[in-house]
């Protein structure tokens, strides 16, 4: 009975570790950091639209919602929903802007 109890609580131990770090589900890239190498991964994604997605991106400064990729060339509802699986908007971290922008001041 023992016995039973120490693997019982091993196990909630060794799953409660692995989902508290992250291991049961893949952790979501920012679209706006996104390289042309990332977003090959993408099933459907080649080198050209990878570097069009980027080129876009890059052109708005970032984009505020995934549904904007919709205007670039070659992306449609099937492709964006393939994007959105490994990419998201992350929002813009204030407090680190606010450091750069104070650290070139000087």
């Amino acid at each position: 009975m023992k016995r039973g109890f120490v693997i019982i609580v091993s196990l909630l131990v060794f799953w409660a570790f692995f989902y508290g770090n992250g291991f049961t589900e893949t952790k979501k890239k920012d679209i706006n950091t996104a390289t042309v190498e990332a977003l090959v991964q993408v099933k459907g994604i080649g080198q050209k639209k990878a570097e069009l997605i980027v080129e876009y991106i890059s052109s708005r400064g970032r984009i505020e919602d995934m549904e904007e990729l919709l205007e670039v060339k070659g992306i449609g509802l099937s492709t964006l929903g393939k994007i959105k699986e490994l990419f998201e908007v992350k929002p813009l971290d204030k407090e680190a802007f606010k450091k750069s922008d104070a650290d070139s001041s000087h």
